[in-house]
């Protein structure tokens, strides 16, 4: 009986070691670059939408050693666009991203007064922009909305992909859009991640 127990309690080890070791770190690499086969520099890259921590170095690559498997790999770039590609666990990927013409379907629709702005913080308190309230540190809350966490700073969405706030602060007031502000039932959509509002900037 003591055996079996023994032989069971093995049997059971080799499976949940097998099990970690299962979950092997692999090398994903990704270059990323314009309709013109130009490297595209700091492009974020997200794993099914999730942002990840390290940009495309000055040759439109951006590498990483992870133990994620994700099912779609996006890359993002204020000037040239946002593509999205399905992974099938190649290790070396390519992204192309639409031109800056592309998105801006003429240059005479660019707001041209927004270059008069330092940085979103300032577009955004010179448009006055409803339920947005930006502090003198430039930290952002929309307004009546019920935080569930320690954290009041809303989901940041950018051309349909959210974002982190570094890649938030570096949109440049020339390149937006438009910029919407979403709460409440408008907010369920993102989950807990918009528990705290959203805001969505669409660029050219």
């Amino acid at each position: 009986m003591k055996l079996n127990k023994h032989l069971l309690l093995i049997f059971t080890l080799i499976i949940f070691t097998g099990n970690i070791f299962s979950q092997k770190t692999q090398e994903i690499y990704i270059i990323v670059k314009d309709q013109k086969n130009i490297p595209i520099q700091n492009a974020t890259i997200l794993f099914d939408n999730i942002e990840q921590p390290i940009k495309t170095d000055s040759k439109g690559i951006f590498k990483i050693s992870t133990k994620i498997k994700p099912k779609n790999i996006t890359a993002f770039s204020i000037k040239h666009g946002i593509n999205t590609i399905s992974y099938h666990g190649k290790k070396y990927n390519r992204i192309k991203l639409p031109n800056s013409k592309t998105i801006a379907s003429s240059e005479e629709q660019k707001p041209f007064g927004n270059f008069q702005y330092r940085n979103i913080y300032d577009y955004i308190r010179a448009k006055q922009i409803p339920g947005v309230t930006i502090s003198s540190n430039n930290q952002i809350i929309i307004r009546g909305v019920n935080s569930l966490n320690s954290s009041s700073e809303p989901l940041y969405v950018v051309n349909n992909a959210p974002v982190g706030l570094p890649t938030f602060e570096n949109i440049t007031p020339e390149s937006i859009k438009k910029i919407t502000v979403l709460k409440g039932s408008d907010a369920a959509y993102y989950g807990l991640r918009g528990a705290n509002g959203v805001i969505k900037v669409t660029t050219y």
